[in-house]
């Protein structure tokens, strides 16, 4: 568009000023040709200035906008200085008084240290006082195991004993039962108690009311039960006579119920060493007369069973005692 403007100009320059030399028209051609390029290369200068001068804008907008931040930064760490100052000078007096009580703690920390030193030291004589206590119960203690195992062994051979004693007169239960078969709901009954056979023998059995003297069938009873005895050489035997609370009506010797309860014992002791080879020495009659009743004497029936002679058999407990007293 400029480049015709010029032509233009140009052209009408020349109507002008007349006509001109073919020479002088070169010229003012080659000038306007020059011309040209210079607007050309000015014009191309002038696009390249104008958007190195958009772009100097943006790059001055974009510094203004970091310098107001810069600015904004500046002011926050400012204030931020200013508090790091406040709180630097707030922790130095805090150290400083840190410091001043822990040197005045130092001087305390002095004597407990002190105190607490000899505080250890009458603790360590006071262990040095327990351990030696410890070690005597200690040594005590080993006695006193050494002590106890010496009695658990006695102990289980005293057990060993009482469980063959049990077995014993658990055998001998059987052995005087088996031989007193036949008199089975004749008023007989045999319990085992205590280490102990108990064989009783109600009055139906033994004795007629207030006698003394067997009757056949007790006779037989007792027999039997001396067979017993003559193979049992190991058993004591004691024969309680039992009455009930009625008031014996005696004369003569016999006057009451321990009168009577003794002659029935005496009298079963006699009847079994007759025509027997038991020891005597085994042998021992007593009379309970009417305060060991096994039921109430408020009947007929009770009554009846509290009259009765207790025949005990005992075996000989001679080991058993000679451990009993070792212990």
């Amino acid at each position: 568009m400029k480049k015709l403007l010029i032509s233009s100009l140009l052209a009408t320059a020349l109507l002008v000023s007349g006509c001109v030399t073919k020479q002088k028209y070169a010229e003012l051609e080659a000038s306007y040709k020059t011309c040209s390029e210079n607007l050309e290369v000015l014009n191309q200068d002038n696009i390249n200035t104008t958007n190195a001068n958009k772009q100097l804008e943006q790059e001055v907008t974009t510094l203004r906008s970091r310098t107001k931040q810069l600015c904004a930064d500046t002011l926050s760490l400012s204030k931020k200085l200013n508090q790091s100052e406040k709180d630097l000078a707030k922790a130095t007096r805090d150290y400083d008084e840190l410091l001043q009580q822990f040197s005045e703690l130092n001087m305390t920390n002095n004597t407990q240290v002190n105190k607490l030193l000899s505080d250890i030291e009458k603790i360590k004589t006071q262990l040095n006082e327990r351990e030696a206590e410890i070690n005597a119960q200690r040594d005590a203690l080993n006695l006193t195991e050494m002590e106890l195992a010496d009695k658990e062994s006695r102990m289980n051979e005293l057990q060993q004993i009482l469980d063959q004693k049990n077995a014993e007169v658990k055998k001998l239960k059987e052995t005087v039962t088996n031989a007193l078969k036949g008199f089975e709901g004749s008023g007989l009954n045999i319990t085992e108690k205590n280490g102990k056979v108990y064989v009783s023998m109600e009055d139906k059995l033994l004795f007629s009311s207030g006698s003394w003297v067997i009757n056949a069938e007790g006779l037989q009873a007792i027999s039997k039960l001396a067979e017993v005895l003559e193979n049992e050489k190991d058993i004591s035997v004691l024969i309680e006579g039992h009455t009930d609370n009625v008031p014996y009506k005696g004369n003569g010797t016999v006057k009451d119920n321990w009168d009577l309860s003794v002659m029935r014992a005496t009298a079963v002791v006699k009847a079994l060493l007759k025509n027997t080879d038991i020891d005597p020495a085994r042998l021992s009659a007593s009379g309970r007369s009417e305060y060991y009743p096994i039921e109430d004497n408020d009947s007929a029936a009770s009554r009846a069973k509290n009259r009765r002679t207790e025949i005990i058999l005992t075996p000989k407990l001679d080991q058993l005692f000679k451990i009993i007293e070792n212990n």
